[in-house]
């Protein structure tokens, strides 16, 4: 879609539409929605990782004052939900699968009268066998976590019959057994990352209300508004004509809010009791029980040829998804990270195998750029260390080896980012003892998908938008009040943006898969640019006739004479002109372009203490047109910081399946004592999105903690194979460094 040459609006740092609700606290999140007569809600939870649930007393509980309902797997249908493999209850029936599994719900009138009766709750357990390892539970004779899989809606006939595989995928390319025998050397290393959590602020809630009609009006922190109302639909047995999902605010998400969470729970519990229920988790229940990062071991043995030439590529990737892998929407149950196991690079002769294993551990699901951080740490740190088997700068390995071509056969930035990383880190620059450089590169695709717009020109000649876009933080709802504004002429503060449910539109995108700028942007266009068209013959006639074209900032005559947005409403549409209004649909295609992030890092290292300082990271990018220059910084920052705490601090720690540190005290996230000094070096290209814009909210979290481990690699003489970079690990591997 053509842009025009001369932006008012476009790349502007225009300040968020949505900010001054936040700042001033009236922005209304889930816990917040105002229902009369509300109940709350509370989980039971399974204190054990697999036993066979023998009975249920609720009998205490429902004595106690100001309950009114506890539900069991007993009183629901047994469905079982999932975006494609559908293998996880609302309520456990027979047996539990993971320490924090759900077993029963309580509504009362209070949250402590509701904690109270969860805890009065007795259940009886058999307890089973337990398998945590995802290696192990591929062996013959280990625990099954799911006996019936295989029987499961959506369970891929593709799966090897392995005992608990639930996700396989392979890619080949070449003649992998020729290419391994052209290498001079080949370097095989085996790498792990742990689980992690995203780190939002707001916990999982969700409120229901079956209104006098019997519809059921949700309210939750969940990022997919359309597939939320899917699912909704699918495991409650009802059309989704019957289900309305609202608009809400939801406090960070970062890839964990996708699935239905306690909203099945809660219809049923507001069923039961003829009122309004509303869950709202614990910071420990989040972190015990809900959608984490997979843990992924991965294998890599790679063929070079004394030159630094890569002619062979063998990747193992095993993922541990958990107890159900209900959360991921892929057709083979894997995910899409490991498609780039072979990185940015030419690999001639390439085989990936990807497996997603069930364990009794929390279910895991997506976080940021799902899979492809964990991949491309492994693939960063392995391709450093097969540069310093050489003998070659890593540097120059990366720059004989990385593509030329995106997919689509267009030019890649790799090169150019590499190139730019490295000239701010200082990179051939001396350095003291225990100070190190790393670098690392990963290039990423922009998602699709389908999105609304609905505008409305009013006789003040403002522009109201209506929207179900999600609002999770990442500023979509500025960039779709941005883009109509440029199409329209108008000032920014002249376009007002309203969120409505899931009834006011068709569909509109979900957060998720970099696709909201792409999406959602390009529906405003099409949207603006249909208003535009419909307004065109009034136009025409109010400059006195002749015909009109669009001229940028208004509809201009052949004469000269010109009409703006704002003039043409006050003269010409009065309030409910059929010309006034337009909704659209827009389904915008897959594309193969790819943005390219290379990352470089300067750490220091405290050999006595093993502690890591990281003194400066460079983010180098290609990012087509930027549309909101403050909010395209913001997303590299955080990107950054979040793959920073990846790298550094970050992991959910199991013990027998139990998490033992879930709370953010013991749970490590960055703070802003951590932040480092952030050069970014923002590199010019095209992309698929509107006015040539790429998306910038996932690439720069992935390449990170692959140059942050390569710099301590630098500066202790040492590899390090496994996140986080503890000080621990650090002094393990200086003290395995001395014996080799």
């Amino acid at each position: 879609m053509a842009a025009p040459t001369a932006f008012r609006t476009i790349g502007k740092p225009v300040p968020r539409v949505e900010g001054f609700d936040k700042v001033t606290g009236r922005s209304l999140y889930t816990a917040d929605v105002p229902l009369t007569g509300a109940l709350w809600a509370r989980t039971v939870r399974s204190p054990f990782a697999h036993a066979r649930i023998i009975s249920i007393d609720t009998e205490r509980a429902r004595k106690l004052p100001g309950v009114h309902a506890i539900l069991t797997a007993a009183d629901l249908p047994g469905r079982r939900s999932g975006r494609v493999l559908k293998d996880m209850p609302v309520l456990c029936r027979d047996v539990v699968r993971y320490i924090g599994d759900r077993v029963a719900v309580v509504a009362a009138d209070s949250p402590e009268a509701a904690d109270e009766a969860a805890l009065l709750v007795a259940v009886e357990y058999e307890e089973l066998p337990a398998v945590f390892d995802p290696i192990a539970a591929m062996e013959a004779g280990a625990a099954l976590v799911h006996p019936d899989a295989r029987t499961y809606a959506g369970f891929s006939k593709s799966i090897p019959d392995v005992p608990n595989l639930c996700g396989y995928s392979i890619h080949q390319v070449g003649d992998l057994d020729a290419g391994f025998a052209e290498a001079d050397l080949i370097v095989e290393h085996t790498l792990r990352t742990p689980l992690v959590h995203q780190g939002y602020l707001e916990p999982n809630a969700s409120a229901i209300a079956i209104d006098e009609a019997g519809r059921v009006q949700v309210w939750a922190s969940n990022k997919l508004p359309y597939t939320l109302r899917e699912q909704l639909a699918d495991i409650l047995d009802r059309p989704e004509t019957d289900i309305a999902i609202h608009p809400i605010v939801v406090g960070g998400d970062f890839g964990a809010k996708g699935s239905p969470a306690d909203v099945p729970a809660a219809f049923y519990l507001s069923r039961a009791t003829g009122r309004p229920v509303r869950f709202v988790s614990s910071a420990q229940e989040d972190l015990i029980a809900m959608s984490h990062r997979h843990p992924l071991m991965a294998t890599f043995r790679t063929g070079v040829t004394r030159d630094g030439r890569i002619v062979a590529r063998d990747v193992r990737l095993v993922y541990n998804t958990g107890a159900y892998g209900a959360l991921k929407p892929s057709e083979n149950g894997m995910l899409t990270g490991g498609e780039y196991a072979g990185g940015p690079y030419k690999i001639p002769n390439l085989r990936i195998e990807g497996l997603a294993v069930y364990t009794n551990t929390p279910p895991s699901g997506y976080m940021r750029a799902p899979g492809h951080p964990q991949v491309a740490f492994a693939v960063e740190t392995h391709m450093e260390l097969v540069a310093r088997e050489l003998g070659m700068d890593p540097y120059e390995f990366r720059r004989r080896n990385v593509v030329d071509q995106m997919p689509n056969g267009e030019p890649s930035f790799c090169a150019q980012a590499l190139a730019a990383a490295a000239k701010a880190i200082d990179w051939s620059a001396p350095k003291a003892a225990f100070v190190g450089r790393g670098m690392s590169i990963a290039e990423r695709g922009i998602g699709n998908g389908e999105g609304a717009s609905d505008l409305t020109l009013n006789p003040d000649g403002t522009i109201t938008v209506a929207t179900a876009v999600p609002d999770q933080g990442s500023g979509t709802l500025t960039l779709i009040t941005q883009i109509v504004a440029e199409e329209l002429g108008l000032d920014v503060d002249r376009v007002k943006l309203v969120r409505v449910t899931t009834d006011a539109l068709p569909i509109d995108v979900g957060a998720a898969a970099d696709r909201m700028t792409n999406v959602a942007g390009h529906a405003a266009i099409v949207g603006s640019r249909t208003l535009r068209d419909q307004l065109t013959p009034l136009a025409s006639a109010m400059l006195g006739g002749g015909g009109a074209e669009w001229a940028g900032d208004g509809w201009r005559n052949p004469e000269g004479r010109h009409v703006t947005v704002e003039e043409l409403a006050l003269e010409m549409v009065p309030a409910g002109h059929p010309a006034g209004h337009v909704q659209v649909t827009v389904k915008q295609p897959a594309s193969k372009n790819r943005s390219a992030c290379a990352q470089a890092a300067e750490v220091e290292v405290d050999p006595d203490t093993g502690k890591v300082t990281v003194r400066r990271i460079v983010s180098a990018q290609d990012t087509g047109t930027v549309i909101n220059a403050l909010g395209h910084q913001g997303q590299i920052e955080g990107a950054v910081i979040q793959g920073l705490g990846f790298a550094l601090s970050e992991a959910l720690v199991l013990d027998d399946g139990r998490i033992v540190n879930p709370n953010l005290g013991d749970y490590k996230l960055p703070t802003v004592q951590d932040v480092p000094e952030l050069i970014t070096v923002n590199i010019d290209s095209k992309g698929p999105g509107p006015y040539d814009a790429k998306a910038i909210g996932e690439t720069p979290s992935v390449p990170i903690a692959g140059a942050i481990a390569n710099a301590v690699a630098d500066a202790i003489g040492a590899p390090i194979l496994e996140l986080p970079i503890t000080a621990e690990r650090v002094l393990a591997a200086i003290e395995a460094a001395k014996h080799t």
